[in-house]
């Protein structure tokens, strides 16, 4: 492109480079002026001092602008031509770019670190939110024997966004098999040395154990205090405690009402409303309905925070039901409580996997009380969230169906692309970053095992899973 196509061309950056020779003129005139005459007065030193630094404000705001405008025009003109520029060495410094959106994950279990391990890729500015309630659980023993919060999700965390996860996840899931320690986990004992060491404070310890293990991102537990869940049984009963809960409704055969906190009024943790604030996209889920995404929610400052955010809200659904907490549900069911707990305006879409699944993995959940939630597409409807499918099933080492954080990943980031405002530079240019790397990601993609090209008729109205990507 010569000179006078690109004149004639719609960049508008003809405007800005007409305001720097501008400002250049009046720097060069300010300067000039009182540089020629031997004997000026005070007043002209003014005067021509003041166009001296109208011309520097004309460079300095027309360089700003104008590079804004760039940055736009590019990312415009990639994304529809799916031409791979690299931007970064134009324009920024790597380590800048490198950072990506700000995403706050919610949630707890395998199901958190899936969605982590699928979004780091994407972005640094990563904040994990996880459930530290209990009551019951297997956690428990280290709460009262090393003075820490329930640490199972914290590690889980951690050791999805380390960058060497495979070692990680060896040295954090480490018992000892003998001695004194034997039967210990390595990674309680590490937070609980590390809470030791500062002075008690489980939210420095979990953000110092990150820093020393160089991890991407940030966990901090939803809370300091220490809270028990309850439940209340559609048949009137109460019970406490995370395991009780699932097994009162099993031997009672009574659904869960109603989820609540003991005490009921909890304080958020340091870092974590600050962090849902500035927030770009929020993802909540998966994980176990009642014991492990509900329970964040019910801190008021949370869903309230959450509610008043503009960042985009993705509510990603479990792919299977979950004995003795959400057997007969469908995707709505899943929504409804949601709602019904922290109120609307939590979500503004839910995402759900939609796979045909080989009958062989679909009659291992079966035996186990187990089947596919049902994505009833006209009640989600009725809830006021929109829906957004996606193909993110896969199964583990040992056969469970869990979600492939690589699709779920790119599935969650497609959808915070499909959001993003072309016409603001600082989303433009992150949607041309997240444009590449999904484009990158889909030529790498292999079919899952898990998929047929038969079409697999599956019962319209199914039930839970304990062993799936809750």
């Amino acid at each position: 492109m010569n000179f006078i196509e690109w004149f004639k061309s719609n960049l508008k950056l003809k405007r800005w480079l007409f305001f720097i020779l501008v400002g250049v003129f009046f720097i060069a005139y300010g300067i000039n002026k009182i540089i020629i005459n031997d004997n000026i007065e005070i007043s002209q030193i003014i005067k021509y001092g003041l166009l001296f630094v109208f011309g520097v404000v004309c460079v300095v705001f027309s360089y700003i602008f104008s590079q804004q405008e760039l940055v736009k025009t590019i990312a415009e003109a990639t994304i529809k031509s799916n031409k791979n520029i690299n931007i970064k060495k134009l324009i920024y410094d790597k380590k800048a770019l490198d950072k990506g959106i700000k995403i706050v994950v919610i949630g707890g279990g395998s199901g958190l670190a899936s969605v982590l391990k699928g979004l780091k890729t994407y972005s640094e500015n990563i904040t994990a939110i996880v459930n530290t309630a209990g009551g019951g659980n297997r956690d428990d023993s280290m709460t009262n024997d090393l003075g820490i919060l329930p640490p199972n999700d914290v590690r889980q965390s951690i050791i999805a966004l380390s960058s060497s996860e495979d070692k990680m996840q060896n040295l954090m899931k480490y018992k000892f098999k003998t001695g004194k320690l034997k039967g210990q986990n390595f990674a309680n004992l590490l937070l609980a040395a590390m809470n030791d060491i500062c002075d008690n404070n489980f939210a420095k310890a979990i953000q110092d154990t990150s820093e020393v293990l160089s991890v991407t991102g940030k966990v901090l537990p939803v809370t300091l205090d220490h809270v028990q869940i309850g439940a209340v049984l559609k048949d009137g009963s109460r019970v406490l405690g995370e395991d009780s809960i699932t097994d009162k409704v099993l031997e009672r055969k009574s659904p869960i009402e109603k989820i609540f906190l003991q005490p009921a009024v909890v304080e958020p943790a340091p870092g974590v409303i600050n962090s849902i604030k500035e927030a770009d996209l929020i993802v909540i889920g998966p994980g176990s309905l009642y014991t492990g995404i509900i329970p964040t929610l019910l801190l008021k400052e949370v869903s309230d925070s959450i509610k008043g955010s503009k960042a985009l809200k993705i509510f990603v659904s479990n792919i299977m039901t979950e004995p003795g907490q959400t057997d007969g549900y469908a995707v709505s069911d899943l929504v409804n409580s949601v709602h019904e707990h922290a109120g609307k305006g939590i979500v503004d879409y839910v995402l759900a996997s939609e796979s045909e699944i080989m009958p062989e993995y679909i009659r291992r959940y079966n035996e186990e009380g187990s089947e596919l939630l049902e994505i009833d597409k006209s009640e989600i409807k009725a809830t006021g969230v929109k829906l957004a499918v996606d193909n993110f099933a896969t199964n583990d080492e040992q056969g469970y169906i869990r979600h492939d954080y690589k699709k779920l990943g790119d599935a969650i980031m497609t959808m915070a692309y499909n959001n993003m405002d072309l016409k603001h530079h600082k989303q433009a240019f992150e949607a041309y970053k997240i444009k590449s790397k999904l484009d990158k990601n889909r030529k790498k993609k292999k079919k899952s095992i898990l998929f047929q090209d038969t079409k697999i008729i599956t019962p319209s109205k199914m039930k839970g899973d304990s062993k799936s990507d809750k």
